[in-house]
C-alpha cells in the first residue's frame, strides 16, 4: 500500500470543515432560545453534517495510512520493512575486506625454512649451540 501525498490536503481539508461545522453547531445550540426540551431543526441539521464530516475525515484518515497502522498494531509489524517489531536487529555486515592487505598466514602450513640453514643437516639434531 503507497499514500498519496496529493490526498493530504484534502485530509486537512476535511478536519478544517468538521472543525468549523462543529463550531458553528455549538453557536448554534448556544445562541438558540427555543423552548426547553425541544431541539431546534437547524441543531439537528448541523448535527447530521457533523456526523457525515466526522465519517469523510475517518475515510480519507484510512485510505492515507490509517490501515497501514492498524495492520503494524495488530500484528506488531514495522510498517516500513514489515519485519516483527520484537525480532531483535541483525548487527550490520562487516566490511569488504581489503584487497591490497597482505594474505593471513595459514595456520595448518608448514613452518618456513631458514635460507642460511645447512640442507644436509639432520632435522631432529639440537640446535647449534645447545648443551646435549
Amino acid at each position: 500500500m503507497t499514500i498519496d501525498p496529493g490526498f493530504d490536503k484534502w485530509v486537512w481539508l476535511s478536519f478544517l470543515g468538521l472543525l468549523v461545522v462543529l463550531g458553528i453547531r455549538a453557536w448554534v445550540v448556544e445562541s438558540s432560545r427555543g423552548r426547553p426540551g425541544r431541539t431546534p431543526t437547524r441543531v439537528r441539521a448541523l448535527t447530521a453534517a457533523s456526523v457525515g464530516v466526522v465519517a469523510v475525515v475517518v475515510a480519507l484518515l484510512t485510505v492515507q495510512g490509517g490501515q497501514q497502522v492498524v495492520h503494524s498494531v495488530l500484528t506488531r509489524t514495522d510498517p516500513v520493512t514489515g519485519l516483527p517489531l520484537d525480532q531483535p536487529r541483525q548487527p550490520a555486515p562487516a566490511p569488504p575486506a581489503d584487497p591490497n592487505a597482505p594474505a593471513a598466514a595459514d595456520p595448518n602450513a608448514p613452518a618456513a625454512t631458514d635460507p642460511n640453514a645447512d640442507p644436509n643437516a639432520d632435522p631432529n639434531a639440537p640446535a647449534a649451540g645447545a648443551a646435549p
